[in-house]
């Protein structure tokens, strides 16, 4: 398990502003998803937590180490939005992409036999395992997320951030997403954070949830937010930066 702790969080193109001044704290454990409108910040900011782009100002610490420590580390798992969609095209296997997950491990790991025992077991846990041996690109949209999450899995994170997993997928393809990623935090303990607009489904299973409007405008747990803020307008019309 992991825990994410960002502080004064501050991010920018050339004279727009993107996010201002976030911070919050995920405990170990916890299952945390973040709402807003469209281009409010929130994939800016789970890709900060990822270490792909770097905050102008503030700080993102991981067990009270550095993001990219972290990330050498396999402490972190990133799906990314679209990704499914985007690996469609790919000449590969269910249990190939998988096995791209495997690039943190050490390399007796990443002998044939061992890696192999992974992946299964990784298919296994997003009921894939029986399709191991199709083409990512026969898949269907949920079932391309359920591998992508597989990928992610299969380098043992304690942290797990995902950006839409369920954007471009049918309503019960998305209920099984969901349904997995909570089993995943409440089975094995993985800390959850997870942008979704999908705000009713995604907080049903989220411990905490945070409304992300280029500044937090909330962070609390799921009942509070639906009884105090689902219907604030801030949630569903993006501001801009007010300053």
């Amino acid at each position: 398990m992991a825990e994410i702790n960002l502080h004064n969080i501050t991010f920018g193109y050339n004279t727009e502003m993107v996010l201002n001044n976030i911070t919050f704290s995920v405990a170990q454990g916890e299952f945390v998803v973040a709402v807003g409108p469209n281009g409010a910040g929130k994939s800016t900011l789970l890709k900060i937590m990822a270490g792909l782009i770097e905050p102008l100002a503030g700080h993102v610490l991981i067990d009270n180490q550095t993001v990219y420590t972290a990330a050498r580390q396999g402490i972190l798992g990133y799906v990314p939005q679209h990704y499914a969609q985007n690996t469609a095209a790919f000449p590969a296997t269910v249990e190939e992409i998988v096995a791209l997950g495997l690039v943190n491990y050490s390399s007796l790991l990443k002998k044939e036999k061992g890696a192999r025992h992974i992946v299964r077991h990784m298919l296994e846990l997003v009921g894939m395992d029986k399709l191991k041996d199709r083409r990512i690109g026969e898949l269907s949209g949920g079932q391309q997320q359920r591998v992508m999450v597989a990928r992610a899995l299969a380098g043992n994170p304690q942290l797990l951030l995902l950006d839409e997993p369920t954007s471009g997928i049918d309503y019960a393809a998305s209920a099984k997403i969901y349904e997995l990623l909570g089993q995943l935090n409440s089975t094995l303990g993985i800390t959850i954070v997870m942008v979704s607009h999908d705000i009713e489904n995604a907080t049903h299973f989220a411990s905490k949830v945070a409304c992300i409007n280029r500044s937090l405008c909330f962070f609390g747990d799921s009942e509070q937010f639906h009884s105090s803020h689902a219907t604030m307008r801030h949630l569903w019309y993006y501001s801009g930066f007010t300053g």
